[in-house]
């Protein structure tokens, strides 16, 4: 495991995010369709082809895209939850599933300790035993 192993879930549920949203556009632009006055979609745009049949083709790439990009954050997940596991100290542990499995902020992070710690204490903390286990 490296650090960039740790850190991967956070980056890989961040670009989730982005197919997500491009997935939300696309629904959206589909919803947009005109209706001609015989009841059979036009293109506002006169292309030739299928527009509405290509919109609902890369509708269905983006649905599996997004499926195969959660099965990535699944494992990287597993793999993340399975180092932490051989972690000793337990607050360590908390704040290590915190941050890189839950993606919380430093912050969000502090608040879970529930012990007083503040965001800078969790943050060093973190860096800390990356340090002691040369991941820095």
């Amino acid at each position: 495991m490296t650090r960039n192993d740790l850190e991967k879930v956070y980056y890989l549920k961040r670009e989730l995010k982005m197919w997500q949203r491009r997935y939300d556009e696309l629904i959206a632009d589909m919803s947009q369709d005109t209706v001609a006055a015989d009841g059979l979609p036009h293109s506002v745009t006169n292309s030739i082809g299928r527009p509405t049949e290509n919109k609902a083709v890369l509708l269905a790439d983006h649905v599996e895209l997004i499926r195969e990009h959660m099965q990535k954050i699944n494992l990287a997940i597993r793999d993340v939850e399975s180092f932490i596991a051989t972690i000793d100290d337990p607050l360590t542990r908390q704040i290590i599933e915190n941050r890189c499995v839950k993606c919380m902020s430093w912050k969000e992070v502090a608040d879970e300790c529930d012990d007083g710690t503040t965001a800078d204490c969790v943050r060093q903390a973190y860096h800390r035993f990356l340090k002691e286990i040369h991941f820095e």
